[in-house]
C-alpha cells in the first residue's frame, strides 16, 4: 500500500470462488475418505494436499463445508476443468495489462489534482525600485482550483470546422498525439499592503500587515495538453473492449507512434533500512532529503570512553550523540530512554554501548538533561552546518524528524524503536535488509511517472507565469486575461517530449533525469505487444558494482520470470513480470478506524505507557498503532478483506 507505493500482492480468491463453485455443482464428493485426515477442530481435511490455504483462507458462511476428497480421487478431466475455468476468471478479471492502466485510471482520478494541490498559494511580489518609495507596491497571490479533463477531440472540416471525437486509429493515420486537455481554474488577486497598528491586548501585537484587495480574477483556462492511455477511463475505447482480442490497450500515441511505459523497479523508501557495512547503521529514508534519519553504530570519536562503539544520529548535515536527541524529543530521564528502546534482554554488550553512549552525550553536552539545554545544543550544531535551516530549532524537530508523526512522544517512540532494531541487527539477533529482496521493492508505472513528470512542467509554467505577473505589477499595468501569462505549451511539448526522447525526471533527484522509461510497442504479433508492456527495468549505473542485482533471488518465485531477460548490458536488469502477478496501487481511504475496529490500539502520545507484549502495527511504514493478540488481529483483517471491507492491497 503505498505514495505512491506499489507492491505485488497474492490473489487467491478468484480460486477459490471456483472451488465453491464445483463444490456446490457437486464435482467435490464429499464420501471418499481415503487420504483424510482431522484437523484439532474435528473437521476433515486432506494429507495429500499441498495448497498453502489455511483456515482464515475462507469466509464463514461462504465457504460452509470442507474440501472432503483428496486430489488424487478428483480426476484428470476435473483437473483440467477446473484449471481452465480458474484461469479463465483469473484472466477475464484482470487481464495482463491491467497494472498500467488501472495506474493510468488513478493517477487521472487523484494524481493530477495531487499535482495542483501540492504548490498551493503563490505570491507575487513586484520588482523594487529604491526611487519610489513613497509609492504603494501591489502584490498578487495565484492559486489553482477545479481541474477537469476532457476526452480526445479534433478539429474537421473546411472553414469553421467541426468538433469531433477523436479516436486511436485517427491519431495513428494523421501521426497526431491522442491526449486530452487539462482545463483549471485559476484564481489571481491583486492586493497592496500596509502597516497598521494594532490593538495589543486584542491581537497581541503591536502592529500587523493589512491587506487591501484591489481585483480578484477567476478563470478556467486549459494549462497543456496530456497524453491519453488507450482502453483507460479518458479513452473513447473504454466502453468498447471487446471490440478486438488482440488489442488490450495500455500505451499512448504520440505523433503517430505508439509508446508504453516500462515500470520502473526501485527501493522502497517507506520502510527502515538495516545495514551492516561498514558498520551497523539504520536509516529512516524519505524522498526529501532533510527529511533522512541515520543512527550509526559508529567507534566513539571522544577519548577514554570504553567500549569503543557508540550510537550517533545523523540528520539535516549534523551529526550528534543519540542521547540527546532523545532529550530534545521530551524525554526526562535516562530510565525512560532505556524503556522505550526496550532491547528485552540482559546482554551485557547492549548495556556497554548504551552505557558508552550516555557518557558520550555527557561529554558533548555538559547539563543536557536540564530543561531545552538539548535542544540549544542542538540548535548550535544545525548553524554551524554549511547550509543551516531557517526554521527554529522546535520547528525543524516537527518538519524533519519523522515528519509522519505529529506528536514529539510519538518520534521519541519511534526513534526507540529504530535503536532497537540497531542493537538486534548488531547483535546477530536481526537480519540486515537485502536490498535484492522484491519485498523491499516497489514499482513505478504510468501513474506514477507522469505525476512526477508533470509537476516538473506545471513548475515551470508556474515560474514563468510568476515573472509576466512580476512586469506588469511592476509597471502598474491592467492585468491582463489569465491565459496571457500562463503557457499550455510548456506542459504540452514537455510531455511530448519526455515520450520522444525517454528522459524522465529522477524520483528524488530535482536535476537528474533518467531513460529507458518509455519504449516503442512491438507489433511483430500480439504476444509482442503483451511482453513489452509487462517489462520492469532496474535503474542502475553499470560502470558500478551492481551485486546480485543481475541475478535471480527467491522473492522473484511467482513474481517475475526467471528466464526472459535481454541481452548485453541489460542483462539482468530488464525482466517480465510473471504471468499470474498483480501490481497493487495506493489505497486513497483511510484505513485507521477498519484498522482499530480489527483489534488495532491507536498509539498513545505517552512515552511513560509501557508496551510489553504488545506487537507494533505499520502502514505504509507509519506507526500507527499497536495490538496485544497479532494472530486474531490478521485473522480479522484477512476475513475483512474477502468480504471487500477492506482494499485487496
Amino acid at each position: 500500500m503505498g505514495p505512491r507505493s506499489t507492491r505485488f500482492f497474492n490473489q487467491q480468491h478468484a480460486i477459490l470462488n471456483i472451488l465453491s463453485n464445483y463444490r456446490q455443482k457437486g464435482y467435490v464428493s464429499s464420501d471418499s475418505k481415503e487420504g483424510v485426515a482431522m484437523s484439532s477442530k474435528g473437521e476433515t481435511f486432506s494429507n495429500t494436499t499441498d495448497m498453502d490455504v489455511g483456515d482464515d483462507d475462507f469466509d464463514n458462511g461462504e465457504f460452509m463445508k470442507p474440501v472432503n476428497a483428496s486430489i488424487t480421487n478428483l480426476g484428470a478431466d476435473f483437473l483440467q476443468k477446473f484449471c481452465k475455468e480458474a484461469s479463465v476468471a483469473f484472466f477475464s478479471e484482470y487481464g495482463l495489462i491491467s497494472h498500467q492502466i488501472h495506474s493510468y485510471n488513478d493517477f487521472i482520478r487523484n494524481g493530477v489534482r495531487r499535482v495542483f494541490e501540492s504548490f498551493g498559494e503563490l505570491t507575487v511580489e513586484p520588482g523594487y525600485d529604491p526611487s519610489k518609495k513613497e509609492e504603494v507596491w501591489r502584490y498578487a497571490s495565484v492559486s489553482f482550483g477545479d481541474v477537469k479533463l476532457n476526452r480526445p477531440t479534433f478539429w474537421g472540416g473546411s472553414g469553421k470546422g467541426k468538433e469531433y471525437n477523436m479516436l486511436p486509429r485517427h491519431a495513428r493515420l494523421q501521426n497526431m498525439t491522442y491526449s486530452s486537455r487539462i482545463n483549471v481554474t485559476v484564481h489571481i488577486e491583486v492586493y497592496t499592503q500596509q502597516v497598521v497598528s494594532s490593538d495589543k491586548f486584542k491581537t497581541g501585537n503591536e502592529q500587523y500587515l493589512y491587506k487591501n484587495v484591489l481585483s480578484s480574477i477567476s478563470e478556467e483556462v486549459m494549462i497543456g495538453k496530456i497524453p491519453v492511455m488507450v482502453k483507460s477511463d479518458l479513452c473513447w475505447m473504454e466502453a468498447e473492449k471487446d471490440v478486438s482480442d488482440f488489442d488490450h490497450g495500455g500505451y499512448f500515441i504520440v505523433k503517430g507512434a505508439e509508446k508504453t511505459f516500462i515500470a520502473q523497479e526501485r527501493i522502497c523508501m517507506k520502510r527502515l533500512w538495516i545495514t551492516s557495512n561498514p558498520f551497523p547503521t539504520v536509516a529512516y529514508q524519505s524522498e526529501v532529503k532533510r527529511n533522512r534519519l541515520i543512527i550509526r553504530l559508529a567507534p566513539s570519536q571522544v577519548e577514554d570512553v570504553k567500549p569503543d562503539k557508540v550510537l550517533t544520529v545523523y540528520f539535516l548535515s549534523t551529526e550528534i550523540p543519540i542521547w540527546i536527541l532523545f532529550f530534545s524529543l521530551g524525554v526526562s530521564s535516562d530510565k525512560e530512554v532505556v524503556n522505550l528502546i526496550d532491547y528485552g534482554s540482559d546482554d551485557a554488550s547492549i548495556s556497554n554501548i548504551l552505557f558508552a553512549s550516555i557518557s558520550t552525550a555527557d561529554k558533548a553536552c555538559d547539563g543536557f538533561r536540564r530543561s531545552k539545554a538539548a535542544l540549544t545544543y542542538v540548535d548550535k550544531k544545525l548553524k554551524k552546518t554549511k547550509f543551516p535551516p531557517k526554521e527554529s530549532i522546535e520547528e525543524c524537530v516537527d518538519m524533519y524528524v519523522f515528519p509522519n508523526l505529529r506528536s514529539t512522544q510519538q518520534k521519541a517512540r519511534f526513534l526507540g524503536y529504530m535503536v532497537k532494531c540497531l542493537l538486534l541487527a548488531a547483535t546477530g539477533r536481526r537480519k540486515c535488509n537485502n536490498k535484492d529482496d522484491f519485498r523491499n521493492k516497489r514499482l513505478d508505472l504510468a501513474g506514477e511517472l507522469l505525476e512526477r513528470e508533470l509537476r516538473a512542467h506545471v513548475s515551470h509554467a508556474w515560474k514563468r507565469m510568476s515573472k509576466a505577473l512580476q512586469r506588469d505589477l511592476y509597471g502598474d499595468k491592467t492585468l491582463r486575461s489569465i491565459e496571457f501569462y500562463l503557457d499550455a505549451s510548456i506542459v504540452t511539448n514537455g510531455l511530448s517530449r519526455a515520450f520522444s526522447t525517454g528522459a524522465w525526471c529522477h524520483p528524488f533527484k530535482r536535476t537528474e533525469r533518467i531513460s529507458g522509461v518509455v519504449a516503442n510497442v512491438g507489433r511483430t504479433n500480439p504476444l509482442h505487444t503483451i511482453v513489452d508492456m509487462r517489462k520492469i527495468r532496474q535503474q542502475v549505473q553499470y560502470t558500478g558494482k551492481v551485486g546480485d542485482a543481475r541475478f535471480p533471488h527467491p522473492s522473484h518465485w511467482g513474481r517475475i520470470c526467471f528466464l526472459a531477460t535481454t541481452d548485453g548490458e541489460n542483462c539482468g536488469l530488464v525482466k517480465n513480470l510473471a504471468t499470474t502477478g498483480l501490481v497493487s496501487l495506493e489505497v486513497v481511504e483511510s484505513l485507521i478506524s477498519k484498522l482499530c475496529n480489527s483489534g488495532m490500539e491507536k498509539l498513545v502520545n505517552d512515552i511513560s505507557t509501557p508496551l510489553d507484549g504488545k506487537d507494533k502495527v505499520f502502514l505504509n511504514g507509519d506507526w500507527v498503532g499497536v495490538c496485544v493478540d497479532s494472530l486474531a488481529f490478521i485473522r480479522r483483517l484477512r476475513i475483512m478483506r474477502r468480504k471487500k471491507k477492506l482494499p485487496h492491497q
